[in-house]
């Protein structure tokens, strides 16, 4: 074995405080290292676009039937599709199955009713007092944003904002802010606050309620 690597564990050579550092640096980057691997094993599984609960049509008039098919068969089953054939950047094309599944899955047609009630009411009205408040935190985030991304609420009730594709582990009710999702409403030039105000009308808060408690 390396003699000057086992010096270096021992701390031979070093003041207290330099040991303390070299151990912490070798920790810290063995915990790097280990993470990476778990990331790299979790990435090489095979992703699938969850199907739809309901018809290319029946997100109407709040999204088009011509907006879905297209967002849901070409752009969202690309990013899997890129994703399974090793095509382009990994982690990208990961963030984008990740989210647009976690965005499809939580919409119920547009004339079905949805009571807002149960677990994540009591989250929502501690942070926001009602549905208002939290369209009103969810806009103003969502004009943060700089070119593409998505805004999004955690289990917890935050609102947070992530760039392009970006999935992050806090990832619980996504909304889609690249501008293909809210071409319905442009040219209006509040077309993210109107697309952002219709489309919470389309959550399913049973289906919320049941992922806030997975």
């Amino acid at each position: 074995m390396d003699l000057d690597y086992l010096k270096k564990l021992a701390g031979i050579g070093e003041t207290p405080a330099q040991s303390m550092m070299s151990l912490d640096q070798e920790l810290a980057k063995n915990r790097r290292e280990a993470m990476m691997s778990i990331m790299k094993e979790a990435r090489e599984e095979e992703l699938e676009l969850e199907s739809l609960p309901y018809n290319f049509d029946a997100l109407q008039p709040v999204l088009s039937k011509e907006n879905v098919q297209y967002h849901y068969s070409v752009l969202s089953a690309g990013y899997v599709n890129r994703y399974n054939n090793k095509e382009g950047d990994a982690d990208f094309n990961y963030g984008g199955a990740k989210l647009h599944n976690l965005y499809w899955q939580q919409f119920k047609p547009a004339k079905e009713s949805s009571k807002f009630d149960g677990p994540i009411k009591q989250t929502i009205t501690a942070n926001y007092d009602d549905l208002k408040g939290l369209t009103e935190k969810l806009i103003e985030s969502a004009m943060t944003i700089q070119g593409s991304g998505w805004v999004y609420m955690t289990k917890t009730g935050t609102i947070k904002t992530t760039p392009n594709q970006s999935f992050k582990s806090d990832v619980f009710m996504p909304i889609d802010m690249w501008e293909h999702s809210f071409t319905d409403y442009i040219p209006a030039k509040d077309a993210k606050a109107k697309y952002i105000t219709a489309v919470l009308k389309l959550i399913d808060w049973d289906k919320i309620n049941r992922r806030l408690e997975a």
